[in-house]
């Protein structure tokens, strides 16, 4: 079905969002890994959270920055609702 795969694109382009977001969260580019994350998705998701973070001699978490954590379950919560607005919509 046609909307099946609006639906699963953008679940797909939400996830590179989110990679993205998480590769500059470990000091690492994220224009580079959201078109990494076009291309083989979920992977790279794997890749950004198994590799340690580059040192760049900043505080982990300077203030008025979300923390890894944090971005994740945010990361979460916007995929979920995605898929209800989604799932909904057929």
């Amino acid at each position: 079905m046609p909307g099946d795969y609006v639906s699963f694109s953008a679940a797909w382009f939400t996830l590179s969002l989110i990679n993205a977001g998480l590769a500059q969260g470990k000091g690492r580019s994220g224009l580079q890994w959201w078109f990494i994350s076009l291309i083989v998705g979920p992977f790279a998701t794997l890749l950004i959270v198994a590799w340690p973070a580059l040192a760049t001699g900043q505080p982990d978490f300077p203030p008025g920055k979300m923390s890894r954590n944090q971005a994740v379950v945010l990361g979460a919560i916007v995929l979920l609702v995605m898929f209800a607005i989604f799932g909904l919509a057929n």
